[in-house]
């Protein structure tokens, strides 16, 4: 594949090109979600299954015991499944999320890659994913309990720190202050691209899975049924959102080193074989042409106006 042409991108064009290049790596992204998320909701379903063998769709989850009323030992029972069920979707998650990542970056920079080696590079910084993840959260919510809006605020500015990993190896409190700093000055324009996309994702990701879902009311009452018929659905939700979540993530990264480091100069001299020296940074932005106005009022020391 031909190495790309990186240009800054605005909000529509980086959903554009997110939504591209998710759809050219399909069949990718398509066997790293079945390999990573569909065992872990066949997983749940066995575990929801397990925990309450009598749950019927009209009856909710215990108003088909046979006793006629909930003990302790059903609440408890369900409170496990249901965190079990919870750890085990998250742990997914961010696996497939990272393998994704890796997928795309690599076609955005122009390389090949595969869901093989995808996944054994997510595995390899599966604890540096789930840290950065962890800790971003952690961070977050307590800036939120402190005051919403701090929250909001690194819950935006944390936005690329997994592709940071993936792409620069940067790990944990690094990683966020990573991201932090590449988003200062766009944070607002992060932010809009953040709340479509995510909007965006979640509308696919439910229309995929209500259709399979949909499959439960003729699938009669039996638990197997339901919850595999859910499994089934949570899979397909994820087959959608997962690939196109870590997509936009990616060009929202490249895209910001594009506009901060040159980047697209450093991997133009890559493919080349030029390697920039080390702390090499990107040239200063030119200077405006002199003109006879001050740059702003009062001028600084020792400004003169242009003679005519």
């Amino acid at each position: 594949m031909a190495a790309p042409t990186l240009r800054p991108l605005g909000i529509g064009e980086i959903l554009d090109v997110s939504l591209k290049i998710a759809w050219h790596n399909l069949g990718t992204l398509i066997r790293i979600v079945l390999l990573v998320v569909g065992p872990a909701q066949v997983l749940i379903a066995i575990v929801n299954v397990s925990a309450i063998p009598d749950y019927r769709v009209r009856a909710g989850y215990f108003g088909s015991s046979s006793s006629g009323r909930v003990t302790e030992n059903d609440v408890w029972t369900y409170a496990a499944a249901s965190l079990a069920a919870l750890v085990i979707t998250f742990l997914a998650s961010q696996f497939a999320t990272g393998a994704c990542f890796r997928a795309i970056a690599e076609t955005y920079l122009g390389r090949s890659t595969g869901w093989r080696s995808s996944v054994g590079f997510a595995a390899r910084r599966f604890h540096s994913i789930l840290w950065i993840v962890i800790l971003g959260s952690i961070l977050t919510v307590l800036a939120t309990f402190l005051c919403v809006i701090p929250g909001i605020y690194l819950g935006v500015a944390f936005a690329v720190a997994l592709p940071v990993l993936m792409s620069e190896g940067q790990k944990g409190s690094k990683a966020l202050g990573r991201s932090r700093a590449l988003i200062r000055g766009r944070w607002w324009k992060t932010a809009i691209l953040l709340l479509v996309a995510g909007l965006l994702a979640k509308i696919l990701s439910s229309v995929a899975s209500g259709a399979i879902a949909a499959l439960s009311t003729v699938g009669g009452d039996e638990p197997v049924v339901v919850f595999f018929v859910a499994a089934v659905a949570g899979t397909a939700g994820a087959l959608v959102s997962t690939p196109f979540s870590a997509a936009y993530h990616t060009v929202l990264y490249f895209d910001l080193r594009v506009r901060k480091e040159a980047f697209d100069l450093q991997l133009l001299a890559s493919r080349l074989g030029i390697e920039p020296p080390p702390g090499w940074q990107p040239p200063p932005e030119p200077a405006p042409p002199p003109s006879s106005q001050p740059p702003f009022w009062p001028p600084p020391p020792g400004w003169t106006p242009e003679e005519q």
